[in-house]
């Protein structure tokens, strides 16, 4: 459960978060800014799944009664309540964070997912895939260009 209040700038992300390119040109820098921005805020637990939904604990899991220890005493339902509520809404601000910096292909592809968990996972699937193609074709294109006879290297080059 994350203890971040709201306030007016915890919705958005910093200018320095690039809106992720729709080619996955600009993949790399975007995943690491993004996840930076999103940690600071407090909410990268809900991208990476370990900002689990609270629960009534069950039976089995508490610690067993002792004639030392009496067994701890379950959370109140207030308290439960409290806490799920909370979850429930720094898990809508995090998928707010998240379809800011996206553009609207990917926000159609993930729009049915639940949790920012699994929409997370999908732009991680579909970009690295498509970065890595990005990457494979400039470097083909690099290879087979040619700088013409008695051209400037370095202006073909800068190009």
């Amino acid at each position: 459960m994350s203890s971040v209040t709201a306030t007016p700038l915890s919705d958005t992300l910093l200018s320095s978060v690039p809106k992720l390119n729709a080619s996955g040109l600009n993949w790399v820098v975007f995943s690491l800014r993004f996840q930076d921005a999103v940690e600071a805020k407090g909410y990268w637990g809900h991208f990476d799944g370990t900002s689990e939904r609270p629960s009534v604990p069950k039976l089995e899991d508490l610690p067993a009664m002792t004639a030392d220890a009496p067994a701890p005493a379950a959370p109140s339902a207030e308290d439960l309540a409290a806490a799920i509520s909370q979850w429930n809404k720094d898990e809508r601000l995090a998928k707010l964070l998240l379809t800011q910096k996206i553009p609207d292909s990917a926000l159609m592809r993930i729009q049915n997912k639940k949790s920012v968990k699994e929409r997370w996972d999908v732009i991680i699937t579909k970009y690295t895939e498509k970065g890595a193609f990005a990457q494979t074709d400039l470097r083909m294109r690099f290879l087979e260009s040619k700088c013409p006879d008695k051209g400037n290297v370095r202006q073909f080059l800068d190009k």
